[in-house]
């Protein structure tokens, strides 16, 4: 449950820096690393699931 909070924050948190604030470059950092631990915490979850 953590690391789904986390990686809604780090989402959050890359989608005011670019559209609110208007910022660029290196901020995708911020969303490639929400959306990594998003995927692992789904497919982690997924695999108990079948277990």
């Amino acid at each position: 449950m953590p690391i789904w909070i986390l990686s809604s924050v780090l989402f959050l948190i890359w989608l005011v820096c670019k559209f609110l604030l208007g910022k660029g470059g290196f901020i995708h950092i911020l969303l490639l690393c929400a959306l990594s631990l998003a995927l692992v915490q789904w497919v982690a979850e997924r695999r108990t699931k079948q277990g």
